[in-house]
């Protein structure tokens, strides 16, 4: 190999180990380390944290490692350079592809035959490709603009491309895990804020919110201000269809109240231990709202005037529900009145007779999106 050849070449395999290690450490490090946060601590059963960093590192370091052994047996310096890569972005794939079932189930899935299927398509072309590589011509161009440099390049973007989208997560699930990854971390008021504009939220995700917010006492505040999914069975765990991932359950208890025997509902259990004054207030709050999404008015007025003074220091919520309950009883067990939430209730009731279809709720109507984050908007439309 002349010298102009091998200095374009030490150029070609330089680039595409940087953009490799670039690659792989970012998409460790800011698209799968909650995943990865999570498997660990399901695979481990809580004993052992993933930190983002390290994992990111180490995780690239070896893989890189990987692609040196395979150069060194391969011996693909030309063209097909970039594919020593493969075998360490496979591998790549299979440890960031994780099941969203991962807690219930282990398993490798359609992976335990399609790696090793790849792996000998792989072998085949690198024996192909050895055969022809002492024939391959000289290539005249140089530097980072050669042939030699772009084939290789854009065959790495290829793989990368290919990595990123077999390995992509449902939004739903990706904010899932973003969310469960900020409660581990105590950031509250971030986690409840990811995914405002999911648009397949799940009962999940209404109960990592609800238990957010309940953290930084904005539960009666803010929580109708996203889609709730389900009924108020979404804001307790159940072990099957709103399960803990990453999160501690026993942590997300200790904030409401005592672990009970009795098999009961979310609803049941607020109510069973505040009314035996065995909870905190986050409970009395769950209790409130847990009425407030199963649009139980008589239930919440009754709970609320045992816990709260009626008054304008009541969380938003509570207010809105209180003005639509005043309103739609002859004989309500509580009043209230606040001139400016009853002049918005009338606003909401008139532009509420006025819709003619779905298509009048969507947030590109002025008149909707003044009330998208209201209990009326829930209460009539959710």
């Amino acid at each position: 190999m002349s010298a102009r050849m091998k200095n374009r070449t030490i150029l070609m395999r330089v680039v595409c180990a940087l953009l490799f290690l670039a690659f792989t450490f970012c998409y460790l490090y800011f698209y799968k380390a909650d995943a990865l946060a999570m498997a660990q601590h399901v695979l481990s059963g809580g004993k052992t944290h993933y930190d983002r960093t390290i994992g990111a590192v180490l995780i690239t370091l070896v893989l890189f490692i990987l692609q040196i052994c395979v150069l060194q047996i391969t011996k693909l310096t030309q063209r097909t350079h970039a594919l020593t890569y493969f075998p360490s972005l496979l591998v790549l794939a299979v440890i960031t592809n994780i099941s969203p079932k991962i807690d219930l189930h282990f398993s490798f899935g359609a992976w335990t035959w399609i790696f090793p299927l790849l792996i000998i398509v792989y072998c085949v072309c690198v024996y192909l490709f050895k055969q022809y590589q002492p024939f391959e011509s000289d290539i005249s161009d140089r530097g980072l603009f050669s042939r030699l440099m772009w084939v290789n390049v854009a065959t790495m973007f290829v793989m990368f491309f290919l990595v990123a989208n077999v390995c992509s997560e449902k939004d739903t699930f990706h904010y899932r895990l973003q969310m469960e990854q900020l409660l581990v971390e105590g950031k509250y008021d971030q986690a409840a804020n990811v995914g405002k504009y999911c648009q397949e939220p799940d009962s999940n995700m209404t109960m990592l919110r609800a238990y957010a917010l309940s953290r930084t006492g904005k539960l009666g505040e803010d929580l109708f201000k996203w889609p709730i999914v389900n009924s108020s069975d979404a804001l307790l765990p159940n072990g099957k269809s709103v399960r803990l991932q990453n999160y501690s359950q026993e942590k997300m208890q200790r904030h409401i109240g005592p672990y009970v025997k009795k098999k009961l509902s979310p609803k049941e259990y607020f109510k069973f231990i505040v009314d035996r004054r065995l909870g905190k207030k986050s409970a009395t709050d769950y209790l409130l709202c847990s009425y407030l999404i199963d649009k139980d008015l008589n239930g919440f007025a009754k709970e609320l005037k045992k816990h709260y003074a009626i008054n304008d220091s009541l969380p938003k919520h509570y207010r809105e529900a209180l003005v639509l309950y005043t309103h739609s009883r002859s004989n309500p067990l509580v009043e209230y009145h606040d001139n400016v939430m009853e002049t918005d209730f009338q606003d909401f009731q008139k532009v509420a007779k006025s819709r003619k279809n779905k298509a009048d709720l969507s947030a590109k109507n002025n008149n909707w999106y003044s009330f998208k984050n209201t209990y009326w908007y829930y209460y009539r439309f959710r």
